[in-house]
């Protein structure tokens, strides 16, 4: 599982591409083709099937209770493994923001960025803020309303 870890950092690519130069052409093609979250799918799923691979199905009977999800976590390849799973969806979560923005710009760049930091570092909160603003634009501008 260390490997699959010490491989996930060139994911940060995309964050910074969206973030620093959402304009540029380079993030506009990394956005359409979501090389990053895909990449971080794969490696996902190599850590899963390694996982089940070595373990079996067990770990499943642990998701029905907090001290069953207690102890998955505290197995350092399966924590490893979720680590990778936040990452995966934190990164699509931010490339839907991103895409939807850059479509219908709801917020200015500046703000996007800073909502795609706040997705970045806490997930579910910033994508909650985007949106929250995203709603509250569209009822405004009803003309912005998703096509």
């Amino acid at each position: 599982m260390d490997i699959l870890f010490s491989m996930n950092g060139i994911a940060m690519l995309g964050w910074l591409l969206m973030i620093v130069l959402p304009k540029w052409r380079l993030t506009r093609l990394v956005a359409n083709t979501a090389i990053f979250p895909i990449y971080l799918a794969l490696l996902y799923t190599i850590g899963m099937i390694t996982v089940i691979a070595e373990g079996g199905l067990g770990f499943v009977n642990d998701f029905g209770s907090s001290d069953g999800v207690v102890r998955l976590l505290s197995d350092p390849d399966f924590a490893l493994l979720v680590w990778l799973h936040l990452l995966c969806f934190d990164q699509s979560i931010g490339l839907y923001v991103y895409r939807d923005n850059m479509v219908h710009h709801y917020v200015t760049l500046l703000v996007q960025s800073v909502l795609l930091c706040s997705i970045l570092m806490f997930g579910p909160f910033g994508f909650l803020c985007y949106l929250v603003i995203r709603g509250l634009r569209q009822r405004r501008m009803p003309g912005l309303r998703d096509s």
